[in-house]
């Protein structure tokens, strides 16, 4: 985790969507800062209630109790933040928590809580450098592509062993003569730079 920021609650806050929305600037530009301070994040929310219900009519015990909800990870290349939904995805957690004729009932929200973390998603084109204790067995071709987005190929290719000995079977070179055996018909390669 890179950072995070916590919200807190007070006893007067007792509703999930005005509690949010009144610190909608807030955590807009919260997350608008990590955003750009990385170049993608991952991202989570997480909020803590407090419960309460009566007993048994029998009795006048109030009971209490606090339950942290949170919203699955995201990622800010893909999604862009939408506090509506995440106050609906809340919301659902929460009547899932007190439905079913469990009687709790929110007394306060403790804190609201947004969680991030650099995210760095893999691309095609990416070389990563085979571990020295795979390399050393001489069991794995591992193609050097820095310079176009045919990796794919290149590794079907090699996977096919079109080049039967020699010390440059890394070097995507070597397999540029053999593309025409590949039908990559509708299939496209993806560019990301």
């Amino acid at each position: 985790m890179i950072g995070d920021r916590t919200w807190r609650g007070t006893a007067d806050d007792i509703d999930v969507i005005n509690f949010i929305q009144q610190r909608h600037n807030d955590i807009t530009i919260t997350f608008e800062t990590a955003r750009n301070e990385n170049e993608a994040i991952k991202y989570y929310f997480e909020l803590e209630v407090e419960f309460y219900r009566t007993g048994p009519e029998e009795t006048t015990d109030i009971q209490h109790t606090t339950a942290r909800f949170y919203i699955p990870p995201m990622t800010s290349d893909v999604d862009k933040l939408n506090l509506s939904d995440i106050i609906t995805q809340f919301l659902e957690k929460i009547d899932g928590f007190s439905g079913q004729n469990s009687s709790w009932i929110v007394s306060q929200i403790n804190y609201l809580r947004l969680c991030w973390g650099c995210y760095r998603p893999l691309t095609a084109g990416t070389y990563i450098p085979t571990p020295k204790s795979l390399s050393s067995k001489k069991a794995i071709v591992n193609v050097r592509c820095f310079d176009d987005n045919k990796c794919f190929q290149y590794s079907v290719l090699a996977g096919i062993n079109v080049i039967k000995s020699g010390y440059h079977k890394y070097r995507p070179s070597q397999y540029k003569k053999y593309m025409h055996m590949l039908n990559m018909e509708g299939i496209e390669s993806l560019i990301h730079w």
